[in-house]
C-alpha cells in the first residue's frame, strides 16, 4: 500500500514529494553518522585545524556550524570527490557568465564557484528545506553575493536560461536523464556539464547522456576510489584509522560524466 500511495502522490504532487523524500534521506544519513561517531571524528577535527577547507580546489572556503551535521571531514581535508580534481582543475581556467549546481546541497561547490567565479551568476537547486537554508548561512559566512538558491530544477528553467557560457554540475539522484535529455542537444551544444551518474536509481542513464550528446560533446567518465590523505596534512588528534574515516567519503562506488563542448 505504501508504495502505491507513493507513486499516487509522486504523480499528483512530484516536487513536493521530491522535497519530502529529499529531507527524509538528508535526516537519515544524518543520523547514521552519529551512530556510526563520525560526529565525534567532527569535532576533534574542527577542534584541531579549523572550519576551513584545507586543500583541494576550493581550499579557503569557510564552512558554517550547521554543514559540521555531515561528514564534514573530506570537504575540509579537500579530499572530497577527489577523483574529480583534474576535472576542476579544467573547468577553474575557463570563463563562465552562469554557472548551475543541480543538487547542491549545503553549497560545497556553489559556494566555492562563486569564490573562484565572483562575475559570474551561480544558481544552486536543491529540493531538501535543510540545505537551501545551509547554502544560504554559507554565502553570509563567504560573503559572496553571486549565488542564488532555488528548489526545483527542470528542463523547461533550464531551457529558458542557458547560456553562451555557461557550467552545470548535477547531482540529482537519477533524475539526471530526465532533466538532461529533454533539452536539446544544440541548446547545451557551448555548454560544459559534470554529471553524478546514478546507474543504480536510473538505469541506462549513463548510455542515455552519452548518446543525447554524442554529437555536440566529448565525454570522459571516472569511477570513484579511496583517496587517502593528502601528504602534507597531519592529525594528530586522530588515530590512523580515524583519519582514514575522516578523509574518506562513505559512499557506495560512484561514477562521474564529464562533458566538454567539441
Amino acid at each position: 500500500m505504501k508504495a502505491v500511495a507513493k507513486r499516487v502522490l509522486f504523480a499528483v504532487a512530484p516536487r513536493m514529494m521530491t522535497a519530502i523524500m529529499s529531507s527524509r534521506a538528508r535526516a537519515q544519513s544524518q543520523r547514521l553518522l552519529k551512530q556510526w561517531g563520525v560526529s565525534g571524528i567532527n569535532r576533534r577535527l574542527l577542534d584541531e585545524v579549523g572550519n576551513i577547507v584545507l586543500s583541494g580546489p576550493f581550499k579557503g572556503l569557510k564552512l558554517t556550524p550547521a554543514t559540521w551535521n555531515e561528514h564534514i571531514g573530506p570537504y575540509l581535508l579537500g579530499t572530497y570527490e577527489m577523483e574529480l580534481h583534474p576535472w576542476w582543475d579544467f573547468v577553474l581556467q575557463q570563463q563562465y557568465d552562469l554557472i548551475i549546481d543541480v543538487g547542491a546541497k549545503f553549497g560545497y561547490y556553489a559556494v566555492g564557484l562563486a569564490l573562484k567565479f565572483p562575475a559570474a551568476e551561480i544558481v544552486a537547486f536543491d529540493t531538501d528545506w535543510w540545505a537551501r537554508n545551509v547554502m544560504r548561512e554559507m554565502v553570509r559566512a563567504n560573503g559572496v553575493s553571486n549565488v542564488s538558491i532555488r528548489g526545483f530544477c527542470s528542463p523547461e528553467w533550464l531551457k529558458r536560461h542557458i547560456r553562451a557560457r555557461t557550467f552545470i554540475i548535477s547531482d540529482c539522484e537519477g533524475f539526471e536523464g530526465r532533466l538532461f535529455s529533454a533539452m536539446n542537444q544544440r541548446q547545451l551544444a557551448p555548454t560544459t556539464m559534470l554529471i553524478e551518474l546514478h546507474e543504480e536509481l536510473a538505469p541506462g542513464v549513463t548510455a542515455q547522456i552519452e548518446s543525447h550528446f554524442a554529437e555536440t560533446h566529448s565525454s570522459s567518465k571516472i569511477g570513484s576510489r579511496s583517496p587517502g590523505l593528502p601528504a602534507d596534512i597531519r592529525i594528530a588528534s586522530l588515530t590512523k584509522e580515524e583519519i582514514y574515516r575522516a578523509s574518506n567519503e562513505i559512499r557506495p562506488y560512484q561514477e562521474w560524466l564529464f562533458l566538454r563542448p567539441l
